[in-house]
């Protein structure tokens, strides 16, 4: 099959034809529009002002998920009339189609055959969709519900039987948890994907918005040989890294020969699970907490910053194997590097992460010694201490390292807990630096204090968007300034 591009498709849930006429003033997101009539007792779709976009009418019994309750003989004149009023398609669902679609009257309507399904076993699904595909139509319709993530891949391998079957098809689950099929679908060639006019007049659960569809993923830009991308890391409420790289690509990838990318969110507390599912799907990934260690674990060939930290945040598809990489430790050095000389009495690190790792590397690498790490995690500390080489202070014992540049790297002062700040203050002096890699918000109360007290302050965002841009290299092969990041971060905070 032609690459091709997903539709986008907002769908209507009216109870009159006076409804349908406010509702159908607010679709200028679209690209296609779902006329549900399973509310209105009677609708003539004939004469209305679609704005010259297709039109599918669609009836959706309570068997099916929908409101309406009728005879299948009643279902064939409703649909009839839709098509007598030159609706695009029809949707008829599978369980009354032998019944149904032999008695249509067709024209120049195309038939959706859908079918929404309660059942979760996996190979059941399968079957299911092998056995819709008998009957002749020109797109189906398979939804199911997804309880968990890993649900979601259920969506592409019933994508890939129908890519195979050469039809084509609009497959995705139901729910919260199903939501990222719907993107993930786009993103592999269905037909067109149902929206929300707004997120309060969802006609199913999951939807999207209109507007988060085509100016938040622009899922109708995504032709069906995207490469997915994401963040995987739990939990991920906060993130708001899918809106700048999804608006990067869209700004900066514009040659066809450069493919597409498509960039969501993966929350998952088991990160070696969620690998082993989905790694087979993804062209790359950003890591955060608390999988940046782990994930390193998988990589093929990891980069000399992973292999001195033992820490990757960013892994790619190589043609030999996944490729791995620390651009937090690339962003940490060269924020500190302008300001090498004024280090001499060496930094302390708070905090016993990941990024606590990465930050020792960098500034190893800048050759600046003392370090010292504290926090409260003994374990964690003692760790460091065999594979890092660092002295270890409990919070009691801030007060022996009087450091040059204090380094933050909790998560302590990140909204919506912006009033909480670590230890570590009472090192701040006027000329010492202080970096806090929290960049919501930009400028940290932790940050705010050093400032009063005559610091050197580096912002997290900073940081963010040193790596940010580095990862959008990794990622596309294609180079980015750190000002075009910014100019896409402020605009979209």
């Amino acid at each position: 099959m032609a690459s091709k591009q997903s539709a986008i498709c907002i769908s209507l849930l009216p109870k009159t034809l006076t409804d349908l006429r406010e509702q159908l003033q607010n679709t200028q997101d679209a690209d296609m529009i779902e006329i549900r009539l399973d509310k209105a007792k009677r609708l003539d779709l004939a004469g209305l002002d679609y704005g010259g976009k297709p039109c599918i009418a669609t009836l959706r019994s309570k068997e099916q998920g929908g409101f309406w309750q009728g005879t299948t003989a009643r279902y064939g004149i409703v649909a009839q009339a839709a098509i007598d009023a030159g609706i695009s398609y029809v949707d008829i669902e599978y369980p009354l189609a032998k019944e149904v679609l032999p008695k249509l009257k067709l024209k120049k309507s195309g038939i959706v055959l859908s079918l929404h399904t309660e059942e979760k076993d996996p190979e059941r699904l399968e079957q299911m969709f092998e056995e819709m595909c008998d009957v002749k139509a020109d797109i189906y319709k398979f939804i199911f519900t997804a309880d968990t993530l890993v649900d979601n891949l259920t969506a592409l391998k019933l994508i890939q039987i129908a890519r195979k079957k050469r039809v084509k098809y609009i497959i995705h689950a139901m729910g919260e948890n199903g939501r990222l099929s719907r993107m993930l679908g786009a993103a592999r060639g269905n037909a067109w994907t149902y929206v929300a006019r707004e997120y309060s007049e969802e006609t199913a659960p999951g939807q999207l918005s209109a507007y988060e569809a085509a100016n938040h993923f622009f899922l109708n830009k995504k032709p069906d040989n995207t490469r997915i991308l994401g963040l995987l890391g739990y939990p991920l409420v906060q993130s708001k890294g899918w809106r700048l790289h999804n608006l990067l690509i869209d700004r900066h990838i514009t040659k066809k020969s450069d493919g597409s990318f498509l960039y969501t969110n993966f929350p998952s507390e088991d990160g070696a699970a969620f690998w082993e599912n989905w790694s087979d799907n993804l062209h790359g990934l950003s890591v955060t907490i608390p999988h940046k260690e782990t994930i390193a674990e998988f990589v093929d060939e990891p980069s000399n910053e992973v292999r001195i930290s033992g820490v990757c945040n960013t892994i790619v598809r190589t043609t030999s194997g996944w490729a791995g990489h620390n651009t937090d430790l690339m962003a940490i050095e060269a924020l500190l590097r302008p300001h090498r000389e004024k280090l001499g009495n060496g930094g302390l690190i708070v905090g016993t992460g990941a990024t606590a790792r990465s930050a020792i590397a960098a500034l190893k690498r800048l050759d600046i010694n003392p370090i010292f790490v504290v926090g409260r995690n003994a374990d964690r500390g003692k760790m460091l201490i065999e594979t890092m080489g660092i002295d270890f202070l409990t919070e009691d014992e801030i007060h022996y390292a009087n450091t040059s540049c204090v380094i933050q790297t909790t998560p302590v002062g990140m909204f919506p807990y912006v009033d909480k700040y670590p230890v570590g203050t009472s090192l701040f002096r006027k000329g010492r630096v202080v970096l806090d890699v929290v960049y919501n918000p930009a400028q940290t109360r932790f940050l705010r204090i050093a400032e009063d007290r005559g610091c050197i302050t580096i912002s997290g965002e900073e940081m963010f968007l040193l790596q940010a841009a580095k990862q959008f290299e990794i990622f596309t092969g294609k180079p980015i300034s750190t000002e075009d990041v910014r100019s896409v971060w402020q605009e979209i905070t």
